[in-house]
């Protein structure tokens, strides 16, 4: 097959790539799209082309334009490698403090103009960035919660803030590894994160 043909591909073979995109499967673009899965999968191996109505409601479902469905797309332009790297630099927490945020923000911005990266890096990065001020709002209200109810806390040779900064680390390698794990799925995640980039 020579590379004008890889280039263009049909309908079906470009809804699966943007639904790949978004980690979404099947089941998960019929339920977002109100399109059953049974026509999903038809359009997906090319034996039909869908309604207007249908690939609206697909396109928007995907966050893309009807035309991106016409055009041609290649493959290979969209990086799943970048989208891994953007999420394990958030690791770096367990060494440097808010470099959960500052590694992953250099990535984004690095890579903006890549599909995967706009979409699903900056649902991650929204992640981290609502992670890190729930974080510090905690270590701020939990050890005056804890003063209150024991006053004899105040004499504690440890700040009271470094454990729940240390508890909300764990929780946040956690969920990164999670992600992860997703990312290699091509499962769909952080649908419930609200996107603030």
């Amino acid at each position: 097959m020579n590379d004008e043909k890889k280039a263009e591909m049909g309908i079906g073979e470009k809804l699966k790539l943007y639904r790949r995109i978004n980690l979404l499967s099947q089941e998960g673009l019929a339920e977002t799209s109100g399109i059953s899965i049974r026509t999903i999968q038809r359009i997906e191996e090319g034996k039909s082309i869908g309604s207007a109505y249908t690939l609206n409601a697909l396109t928007k479902a995907l966050n893309i334009n009807s035309t991106d469905l016409l055009i041609k797309v290649s493959p290979n332009s969209h990086n799943i490698n970048q989208l891994k790297i953007l999420n394990l630099s958030a690791i770096a927490i367990i060494l440097i403090p808010l470099a959960n945020v500052i590694f992953p923000a250099y990535i984004y911005w690095k890579n903006r103009d890549d599909e995967k990266i706009k979409n699903i890096g900056s649902k991650i990065l929204s992640f981290q960035i609502l992670w890190t001020l729930c974080t510090l709002l905690m270590a701020l209200i939990i050890p005056v919660i804890l003063l209150l109810l024991f006053p004899a806390l105040k004499g504690s040779s440890i700040p009271l803030f470094v454990p729940v900064y240390f508890v909300s680390v764990i929780f946040n390698v956690y969920f990164i590894i999670r992600f992860a794990i997703n990312i290699n799925k091509q499962s769909p995640f952080l649908k419930k994160v609200p996107n603030i980039l």
